[in-house]
């Protein structure tokens, strides 16, 4: 058996995942991610994929995360003519994600074509639109966890649950073309142990060679009891500050995260009942979905969905709904995007960061370079929708949440590996954390690790 992975992103970065697998019989893309953070990941997705988009034969997702999916509309605007395969959970997502990443590109576009009008220069063109959106929904084709499905001849698939979010997979590969399978896994972003709503990630029985994400290869997270602890600090320290707390969320996975643990503490009486707001209509949507899609969470999570949909939230769908949170008090804030970059929360940081009395909490991962690292980092001069504005508030960051495993939890997903590969290769993630995860692999279980970067070329085939 031979075959060709190409790195096309997520190498060496935390966004834009994407690989390109070559057979003998046909051409498969994992994924199909937009690169995420600042201006030079725009210039890269505007500058299309470096592979003809007619001559991919299929599309194999681990979740839907933006970073995993959002080119895909480009993908088959660009004329990809396959199936897009993914878990029952990752489709009823994406059925939300996509629309919304579209209208996003759809309105950027404009608002910068009119700033180049004035200038007297040409309109520019989304990324994408949302009929692009819609064109790429139609060819999913959802599997259930566990089956084997046919990819391209020679390649056949299945998903083994990752936890992480709703619907989110490793992919586990078997390539044909030759006298042995070879085993081909792709660990997608995987979820901690224990996580209330999500199942627990499972580790593969065997593998010829493995892509394992590396987000937080060099630390692991707080545990979530403590997390919540230093939640309830939180809150009750606003309380006495007599201010908001806000918190920028990611709209799948950390807003029902945060929903689930404010109700929790509140039960338990730690925390006093308040206001709670999710100002995000995809966070909105999302936390429906996670009510409808039962069959993607925990066993015995049951309850723990109930309780997200149960509490009292206060849904801020619409512009008038979202303007009118500038007035309330003693409340919380849940608002996207998760790393400051757009959305909402913008609106509220410009509207509260300056107030000595506000909470910013960060729950989420915040990659190099945007608002959100800049401000945990200590920076206080912050340029917030063309102005700027002093950073005022208590910031505080909460580990706990993350939906990824930490370097423990990684490193105890690839030890329960039946048949460890030959060789690996670590994604998803900056260099040093990366690199820390490789010393630790190598260390403990003599792994062959590789660190491949964007671009990168490797050639497979059965390996003793």
């Amino acid at each position: 058996m031979k075959a060709r992975l190409t790195f096309h992103g997520a190498a060496g970065e935390v966004t834009g995942s994407c690989y390109l697998l070559e057979v003998e019989r046909g051409t498969v893309l994992v994924d199909c991610g937009m690169f995420q953070g600042n201006k030079d990941a725009r210039v890269r997705n505007f500058a299309g994929f470096p592979f003809k988009a007619r001559d991919v034969h299929a599309v194999v997702l681990t979740h839907a995360h933006i970073d995993h999916t959002g080119m895909l509309p480009r993908l088959v605007g660009d004329g990809y003519p396959g199936a897009i395969h993914a878990t029952e959970g990752t489709l009823g997502l994406c059925k939300i994600m996509l629309p919304d990443s579209a209208h996003i590109q759809e309105y950027d576009a404009e608002r910068r074509s009119k700033y180049r009008k004035r200038r007297g220069d040409s309109p520019v063109e989304p990324l994408y639109k949302e009929k692009d959106a819609e064109r790429a929904l139609s060819a999913f084709r959802p599997h259930p966890f566990d089956e084997w499905f046919h990819v391209v001849d020679g390649v056949r698939a299945r998903y083994l649950r990752a936890g992480h979010i709703l619907g989110a997979a490793s992919i586990e590969m078997e390539l044909t073309d030759g006298d042995k399978p070879f085993r081909l896994v792709f660990s997608g972003d995987v979820g901690p142990m224990n996580d209330p709503l999500l199942p627990d990630p499972e580790s593969p029985a065997e593998a010829d060679f493995l892509l394992l994400e590396s987000t937080y290869g060099n630390r692991d997270h707080r545990p979530l009891s403590e997390t919540l602890d230093e939640l309830a600090e939180v809150l009750e320290s606003a309380d006495r500050a007599g201010g908001n707390v806000i918190v920028p969320v990611f709209a799948v996975g950390r807003a029902q995260m945060l929903i689930w643990a404010i109700g929790k503490l509140e039960r338990e009486g730690r925390a006093k009942p308040r206001p709670v707001y999710l100002d995000s209509p995809m966070a909105i949507d999302v936390t429906k979905e996670y009510r409808d899609l039962r069959s993607c969470c925990r066993r015995g999570g049951e309850e723990e969905f109930e309780r997200i949909n149960a509490r009292d939230l206060r849904f801020s769908k619409s512009v008038q709904d979202s303007i009118a949170i500038n007035d309330a008090r003693n409340s919380i804030i849940l608002s996207a995007s998760g790393m400051c970059e757009a959305g909402r929360i913008l609106h509220h940081l410009a509207h509260h960061i300056g107030r000595e009395e506000t909470h910013l909490v960060f729950a989420g991962y915040q990659a190099a370079h945007t608002l959100g690292r800049r401000l945990i980092e200590g920076e206080k001069q912050v340029r917030i929708m063309g102005r700027e504005v002093e950073a005022r508030a208590s910031i505080h960051t909460l580990g706990g949440f993350s939906a990824h495993a930490g370097r423990t939890g990684l490193i105890d997903w690839y030890g329960a590996i039946g048949r460890k590969p030959p060789r690996m290769a670590l994604v998803h993630g900056e260099d040093a954390p990366r690199a820390a995860l490789a010393s630790a692999l190598e260390a403990q279980h003599g792994a062959k690790v590789l660190q491949p970067q964007r671009g990168d070329v490797l050639e497979l085939g059965n390996e003793s």
